[in-house]
């Protein structure tokens, strides 16, 4: 298969999708792959509203991105660093008051890397503003520094610093920074691009073992920060042509997003940089791949990035389950790696976040 043609890699991308959306039950699917900084292949399945059979899903169907979120929390944060107006090492009370002690002492690096020791969860889920004393009463689960956790709480921290210190709204500076220079217009979040009229239904079926049902979207006042937008796959490829410009930063800003995997107590870097999965894969080459998952209710998004290729995998659907992220892993293997998927169409779930957001 490697000297197979890219026309046929994505003339079985095109099977195989199709094949998955039939065995998996999956609503609506989109999907763009871009190779050498250009869009190769674009194409959607299936609906937006299984009960409208005209809602056929396109290109500019809106989709939560749960934890895609968090890259352009990480991207937003790093243009504020580049601009002076936050230090990476600085602890986060230099930029939030009323913290506890254990919490006020984090840097911002540690929130970014997820390398503070901040819990994944807690009992409940209300709007962030009433969840930020819960969290601060709550103790640190690792020595800041020594392990990666995944925590939507870091992200959500990093959001309230980015609106302090600019004085003005996370998803406004969003919007400054990154939404409006690459002209991503639908993107925001579900409630806000409802009366467009294009935002999909979600669908859950209990992980595979129950029929379809809709179900809603989380309210994006819980999820803030870490997993609180919506967008398009025609959207995303706008982000991610952004991203491989190397013009959204500077080039230290760029090392930190995608390079600088902190080490870890076991003298191993981490596998996370600043809101991306990041390290080399064996299954593409041995190419440096930079990848996130979203997912909570009815939301299942992924981008896979090669930085140093100029490619992607963009991937959004209106379902989250495991078999659903392992379609955007087998569409970057037959395109970037040995052409085959692998036997299990899971084998590429662990390779980032599926995330609570």
């Amino acid at each position: 298969m490697e000297n197979k043609s890219l026309e046929d890699r994505l003339a079985r991308v095109d099977r195989m999708v199709a094949t998955r959306m039939g065995e998996q039950n999956i609503p609506g699917y989109s999907l763009i792959v871009m190779k050498d900084g250009r869009v190769v292949f674009k194409k959607s399945y299936g609906f937006a509203d299984l009960a409208d059979q005209g809602s056929v899903v396109t290109s500019d169907t809106i989709f939560g991105l749960a934890s895609l979120t968090k890259t352009f929390t990480a991207l937003t944060l790093l243009t504020l660093v580049d601009r002076g107006l936050i230090d990476l090492d600085s602890p986060v009370g230099k930029y939030m008051d009323g913290l506890s002690p254990p919490y006020q002492a984090l840097t911002i690096r540690q929130l970014a890397s997820m390398t503070g020791g901040v819990p994944e969860r807690l009992a409940r889920e209300v709007p962030w503003k009433r969840q930020l004393p819960i969290l601060d009463s709550t103790p640190l689960v690792s020595q800041p520094g020594s392990r990666f956790l995944y925590s939507n709480y870091s992200y959500r921290l990093l959001g309230t610093v980015i609106a302090n210190v600019t004085g003005r709204p996370y998803l406004e500076m969003v919007r400054e920074i990154i939404l409006g220079p690459l002209g991503m217009q639908s993107t925001a979040t579900t409630v806000l691009l409802q009366e467009t009229g294009r935002v999909a239904r979600g669908y859950g079926d209990n992980m595979g073992r129950g029929p379809l049902r809709a179900i809603e979207y989380k309210n994006p006042a819980v999820s803030f920060s870490a997993g609180m937008l919506a967008s398009t796959t025609d959207d995303l490829s706008r982000y991610v042509e952004g991203l491989l410009s190397r013009k959204m930063l500077s080039e230290k800003g760029y090392q930190t997003l995608w390079y600088q995997r902190p080490p870890l107590s076991t003298g191993e870097p981490s596998a996370w940089a600043f809101g991306w999965h990041a390290g080399t894969n064996e299954k593409m080459g041995g190419q440096y791949v930079v990848a996130m998952n979203g997912g909570t209710q009815g939301v299942a998004s992924t981008i896979i990035i090669l930085p140093e290729s100029n490619s992607a995998v963009i991937a959004l659907c209106n379902l989250r389950k495991p078999p659903v992220y392992a379609i955007a892993r087998n569409v970057a293997h037959i395109v970037f790696g040995s052409g085959e998927p692998p036997e299990n169409p899971e084998e590429f779930e662990n390779f980032g976040s599926t995330g609570a957001d």
